[in-house]
């Protein structure tokens, strides 16, 4: 805990130097960027102070999450043979299609390869990366029965939505199939929040974890480590799960080529 403090206070010092150094020049503010939207903020609430909490808070999620997101992706598909067939051979077809044509994968390509997004999608599910979110009653309000009282703060935790056996058949299994023509966007599947403050990075995370998977399927083989997911204080691995990893004869590309 000492170590995290220490560091947070040294994160914290760099983030308000880029604060104050925006304030000295008072043109950069309108760049569009996070902290030029904090500092234009018209309530004149917010602090260096709360400003750096705010930056470093985005971070902390981007830098973490995507990770274990593939690592997760990795591991389940090690232990399911024909989903990681099959997100090979959807691959492989995406990335010759575009070859014949003379062309390059775009992030839209990434994007609309079904079965691609399906892995990614029941890695979430599964994997729960986020445990959930924080909210706050703004007025009393009682739900199935549970009184809130205004100013309380509610934790919504997402294992017991995606692990709930009455909203997924099997529920512990590893099965990206069962998103096959089905709603990513119902309160049933919430890894990324919802409403209006649904994460903004949702599509940015499927397009990080898009390309890995498929530079990851087309060019190298891999033999996992057996190993089990930790749940607690955060989503890990117990031994880091080591991975061996094996390039495919004559078949390798280069982000450049591709």
């Amino acid at each position: 805990m000492h170590h995290y403090r220490q560091a947070k206070k040294r994160m914290v010092k760099v983030v308000k130097n880029i604060i104050q150094e925006k304030r000295r020049k008072s043109n950069d503010c309108t760049t569009g960027d996070v902290i030029a939207v904090l500092l234009n903020n018209s309530s004149d609430q917010l602090t260096d102070d709360l400003i750096a909490d705010n930056v470093i808070d985005l971070m902390i999620p981007g830098e973490d999450s995507v990770p274990v997101l593939m690592m997760l992706a990795v591991k389940y598909l090690g232990g399911c043979p024909l989903a990681l067939q099959q997100l090979e051979e959807e691959n492989m077809q995406a990335r010759d299609r575009k070859a014949l044509r003379g062309e390059h994968l775009q992030w839209t390509d990434y994007m609309y390869l079904p079965f691609t997004q399906n892995v990614i999608t029941e890695t979430l599910r599964l994997g729960n990366i986020i445990f959930g979110v924080m909210r706050k009653a703004m007025k009393d309000v009682e739900i199935n029965g549970h009184f809130i009282p205004k100013d309380w703060c509610v934790f919504t935790y997402f294992r017991s939505i995606h692990l709930d056996d009455d909203l997924y058949e099997d529920p512990y299994k590893f099965n990206p199939w069962r998103w096959k023509d089905k709603d990513t966007s119902s309160c049933s599947f919430t890894p990324f929040g919802g409403g209006q403050r649904l994460c903004p990075g949702l599509d940015l995370a499927r397009l990080q974890a898009s390309i890995f998977l498929h530079y990851l399927v087309t060019n190298f083989t891999w033999v996992a480590n057996e190993d089990c997911v930790i749940n607690f204080p955060t989503v890990r691995m117990k031994g880091r799960m080591p991975i061996t990893v094996t390039r495919k004869k004559g078949n390798l590309l280069t982000p450049t080529d591709d």
